[in-house]
């Protein structure tokens, strides 16, 4: 059953495919809402303290605008929070009110559903399931009461006065987001019935079996799939009192964007924006400007990563600027008041992530994270840029002991920059070495597992492990002038001139810690996912420096052109991969790893979802028939990212063991890993005798 959640005033959506039936039996408004402790006492953190934090928002900070709303007189916050339990395999979700002049504790308005992920349309084939959490913000109702909207059929409704939920109207589909409409007489909630009905007809096809056309997204599914351009997406209105439903036409495209685009009271209009859409991957630059004036900005506080603007009193303007590679990834605040100032003024600069901003009762809300403190909520003064925590969903987490964190920045000849960064155990002393292990492919915020949440980089810490949370660079230059993702793609594929790029930042960031003296550099493991897991591949193929890899995805192949179904193969071939058939060694040798299967040395652990295991069969057969050191597990019921609480602890914990078995040469106490050491043992026996002969 999926829901749909709305927060009374309150409209936030949660979706879910995960079992139901073990959250009842939970206490899950004991889960959801803790006190810290009277008397913390640090100990060493383990895979569940990561499992079991008290999440909101997305699991990618960088895309979290709306991860909670402020009410109409910016007095109270409202927010869905969920926890993870791998025991139950399951999550608790509960809407929680925030009162934000402390003089009342959080409370619980609602606790239920279940966890749904959000799908992405892709190369014509539609909700195409991704493992990422749907989790829009509540959205208050104009006249400040609380409600709570929810559902695949229902639309729920809870008041902030303590009465229990109910359902209004009658929907035949799964809403997709909701909202009140602009007279706040009505809700408008998200459809695609079109998309039930095309689900129907192809199980009708079915009967007479389906033909193999572009419909076909064999990566994910053994079946065709409506084309998503006959699939719209459309709106209807529905009455909270009578409970009638209304068409109301195409919905509104959705913007998950924070506010960048606003006018001040005297009339100076502040956007960033891109000066041409045609150009999606092109800078979007902060422009100040009223009756064809413009005020200028200096590059480096205004060029580009604007991800929030907010106009107070007298002209001044509030912008936020993002962290990214090309600047160390440090935020930064500014307060202008236009008219007045030559140049905005810097409130404070930070590596912390901030994100999901807005402005209420004279402070500046946000979410933070910094490298050690997972997501909480924060007021800043806007005049001062002071700031003090508003909300914290995990106090308990202040009990764990953490390795200290520092950020390193490097830059290649080309000028190219990035950084990463690097986490020692809490025991460490000077003078010790110890293995590396690197992450990848974003270093922002907390720092949990990488892209994806696979290698607990605290945990791996508290291990002996020195950790290096590497984050890509930025795209190449060419990127800015292009159209499309074709003309990008075809700039990253020619020679694997991106891939290069990244690796060699890679390498670099790796060297500037070995420089440090704090690592074994003959001891250096490598970790990816998605982006990550090609840049393992990559590096694998190019350099002998890593003893040991694991990998989340897999892999880019020449198979891919086959296995992944016809829409992906023509992008591919648009993008300059070649077509099958021989004569294409060359193109391939720098990124496959099938081909290097005879011979392979690097000990390689292997963790797919099921939904895109069929990438890495050609690796996956070279390996076995090659023996090679690798081993790979397939995760059911797995999309891109891993969504089971019980799979990500398994994928940890296996993480753990494998990097300790071959770069500490510590076997796991854990009698269930019996089988699989011993299998480790066999491979690294037949390492020792290859490398003795």
């Amino acid at each position: 059953m999926v829901r749909i959640v709305t927060i009374a005033a309150v409209a936030s959506v949660f979706m879910a495919v995960a079992p139901a039936a073990s959250a009842a039996t939970r206490d899950c408004a004991a889960e959801l809402l803790t006190r810290a402790p009277v008397a913390p006492a640090q100990r060493p953190i383990v895979p569940r303290d990561l499992i079991g934090l008290r999440d909101f928002g997305s699991t990618d900070n960088a895309a979290s605008h709306g991860v909670f709303n402020l009410s109409p007189d910016g007095k109270t916050l409202a927010m869905t929070l969920r926890r993870a339990d791998p025991d139950s395999d399951d999550y608790c979700f509960g809407v929680v009110l925030v009162p934000l002049d402390g003089r009342a504790l959080p409370r619980l308005l609602d606790v239920g559903g279940e966890f749904i992920q959000s799908d992405v349309d892709i190369r014509g084939i539609p909700a195409v399931h991704t493992g990422v959490p749907r989790s829009p913000a509540p959205v208050w109702s104009p006249d400040g009461r609380l409600r709570r909207d929810g559902g695949i059929t229902r639309v729920w409704s809870v008041g902030i006065d303590g009465r229990p939920a109910r359902p209004v109207g009658d929907l035949k589909t799964d809403a997709l987001a909701v909202r009140w409409s602009p007279d706040g007489s009505a809700l408008l909630v998200t459809v695609r019935p079109a998309l039930d009905a095309g689900l129907a007809e192809i199980d009708r096809e079915g009967k007479a079996g389906f033909r193999f056309d572009e419909r076909f997204a064999s990566l994910y599914e053994d079946r065709p799939l409506p084309p998503s351009t006959t699939l719209p997406v459309i709106e209807v209105r529905l009455d909270p009192a009578s409970n009638r439903i209304d068409p109301a036409g195409v919905a509104p495209p959705s913007d998950t964007r924070a506010v960048v685009d606003a006018t001040s009271d005297g009339g100076w209009r502040a956007s960033a924006r891109r000066e041409d859409e045609g150009l999606p991957y092109s800078a979007t630059p902060l422009r100040v400007a009223r009756n064809g004036k413009s005020l200028s900005c200096a590059r480096d506080i205004c060029g580009d990563h604007i991800i929030g603007l907010w106009w107070l009193p007298g002209d001044t303007l509030l912008f936020l600027r993002a962290g990214y590679a090309g600047n160390g990834g440090r935020s930064a605040l500014f307060r202008w008041r236009v008219g007045h100032d030559r140049s905005p003024r810097q409130l404070f600069v930070t590596n912390d992530a901030i994100f999901g901003c807005q402005l209420g009762h004279g402070l500046l809300i946000c979410a933070r994270e910094t490298a050690t403190r997972p997501r909480h909520i924060v007021a800043i003064d806007p005049a001062s840029g002071d700031f003090k925590v508003a909300f914290d969903p995990n106090p308990d987490f202040h009990n764990v002991q953490m390795g200290p964190v520092e950020r390193l920045s490097w830059t290649l000849a080309d000028g190219t920059a990035t950084y990463g960064d690097l986490v020692l155990p809490p025991d460490h002393r000077p003078g010790q070495r110890h293995p590396l292990i690197v992450t990848q492919y974003i270093s922002r915020g907390f720092l949990r597992g990488g892209t994806g949440d696979e290698y607990p980089i605290q945990v791996l810490a508290a291990h002996g492990f020195a950790v290096l949370s590497f984050q890509r660079p930025a795209l190449l230059a060419g990127a800015a002038k292009v159209h499309d993702l074709v003309e990008l793609q075809k700039i990253n594929i020619a020679g694997w001139t991106e891939r290069r790029m990244i690796v060699a930042a890679l390498e670099k960031g790796v060297d500037s810690v070995i420089r440090l003296g704090v690592v074994d550099p003959h001891k250096v493991g490598l970790t990816g996912m998605s982006d990550g897991a090609t840049t393992t591949q990559f590096a694998l193929n190019r350099s002998d420096r890593f003893a040991a890899a694991a990998v989340s995805s897999c892999c880019d192949e020449p198979s891919g052109l086959f296995v992944s179904g016809p829409a992906y193969g023509e992008a591919t071939l648009d993008w300059g991969y070649p077509r099958p058939g021989p004569g294409h060694s060359s193109f391939w040798a720098p990124m496959s790893i099938a081909a290097r299967a005879p011979g392979w040395r690097v000990p390689l652990l292997i963790q797919v979802p099921d939904m895109e295991y069929r990438s890495g069969l050609e690796a996956f057969q070279a390996f076995r028939l090659s023996g090679a050191p690798v081993d790979t597990y397939v995760f059911p019921d797995e999309h891109h990212l891993k969504w089971h609480p019980a799979h990500k602890l398994a994928v940890y914990e296996r993480s753990i063991a494998w990097f300790d078995f071959w770069l500490r040469d510590v076997r796991s106490s854990d009698p269930a890993r019996a089988t699989e050491l011993a299998r480790w043992a066999e491979m690294k026996r037949r390492l020792d005798d290859t490398a003795s002969h």
